[in-house]
């Protein structure tokens, strides 16, 4: 079987990169194995993507989905007291708050074309020819393509095997989905961040109105099987302060313990090759604090895809100009990261606050040296 064109994963870059390539006229295959039904975390989507969203065509059909505008952000970072800041762009528009599993299905939904095919397989080898990559998958069904789009988040099935990947931390996020016990009380819609001890909390309304409480921090800081113990939980909840109050005084209920999840950062040392790009998480999984991880997702999707055309119609710089500038907001990004974590003096001594502010990156390889 033989394509132009190879997109590994479902999420996000995945539908981001398929949507680009459905006028492209060139063969296209996704590689998607089906995803488990589980709720995602993940719910704020940046002003950022909206111009993105436009590009793909799918922008009316966006606003159809009704998400909320979340536009308002409640800090307490850099002291104890509540600020709040508007996050509107005159230039970008507004921020979303969006259902994250009704996002994935809609992009999905509008991703496939006449000319793509998806097959629910996992890539089990790869191997790289003169004419660009030989993929085998779990059916023993061979696929040769010429370029591959590696969008399978994490685990970035094609890019590790021809570069290392990094871990540059353990954090953790533990959250919860909860409603409300009180639905007399409107709850304030908006994101809040509040800085804690041992890490900071993320809370947010979502579109039907339930709330997501999560906390980011290191296993060692917390108690041990927190996921599995409702009690300990509510108690590491009441040490916050506000986000606690948050969710009392809009009439919701902590009745579960909570879900825990790797978010540790993850960036692959090499992210293109002659004959693939990566993109999303594959990419580099970021710090959640930037709220930026769907709209990365989204933009590199859309940008190896380009990348690809134009390497397929003799553009063969198209690759490595998409890596330059992936390494530059990168690198401005890990900057940008330190600094604010570094803002947080006032518990500028305990763990938590001393990890995240002396985070160490790995360096990138030079260009020219990237995986064949």
């Amino acid at each position: 079987m033989n394509a132009d064109i190879v997109v590994a994963g479902s999420g996000i870059a995945a539908s981001a990169a398929m949507l680009y390539l459905r006028q492209s006229g060139y063969s296209v295959i996704q590689i998607a194995p089906p995803e488990k039904a589980s709720e995602k975390i993940g719910e704020t989507l940046s002003c950022s993507a909206n111009r993105i969203i436009k590009e793909l065509g799918i922008w009316e059909l966006f606003l159809s989905r009704k998400y909320l505008i979340h536009d308002t952000v409640f800090s307490a970072w850099e002291n104890s007291s509540l600020t709040r800041q508007s996050r509107f762009s005159a230039g970008e528009g507004s921020n979303w708050s969006i259902d994250r599993r009704d996002f994935e299905d809609f992009l999905r939904s509008h991703a496939n074309h006449s000319h793509q095919r998806r097959l629910l397989n996992k890539i089990q080898n790869c191997s790289e020819n003169v004419d660009g990559l030989s993929l085998e998958l779990d059916d023993h069904t061979v696929i040769q393509a010429r370029f591959v789009i590696d969008c399978s988040g994490r685990s970035a099935v094609i890019g590790r095997r021809f570069s290392q990947r990094h871990r540059v931390d353990n954090m953790i996020c533990y959250y919860n989905f909860i409603k409300q016990s009180d639905t007399e009380i409107e709850p304030t819609v908006g994101i809040m961040i509040e800085a804690v001890a041992y890490g900071w909390w993320y809370s947010a309304v979502l579109p039907d109105n339930r709330m997501i409480i999560s906390l980011y921090t290191y296993p060692d800081l917390v108690p041990q099987h927190l996921n599995r113990d409702l009690k300990a939980w509510l108690s590491v909840v009441d040490q916050a302060p506000l986000t606690s109050r948050r969710v009392e005084s809009a009439g919701y209920l902590v009745q579960e313990a909570p879900v825990a999840v790797d978010a540790g950062m993850l960036i692959q040392e090499d992210i293109s090759g002659r004959h693939w790009v990566a993109a999303g998480d594959a990419l580099v999984s970021l710090d959640p604090l930037s709220s930026h991880g769907m709209t990365q997702a989204l933009w590199s999707g859309c940008r190896a895809a380009e990348a690809c055309i134009k390497s397929i119609n003799g553009d063969y710089s198209a690759i490595d100009q998409f890596r330059q500038t992936m390494s530059l907001a990168i690198k401005a990004y890990q900057t940008e990261l330190l600094q604010k974590y570094r803002s947080v003096q006032r518990y500028a001594e305990e763990p938590f606050w001393k990890r995240r502010g002396s985070l160490i990156f790995p360096m990138e390889k030079a260009p020219g040296k990237a995986g064949t």
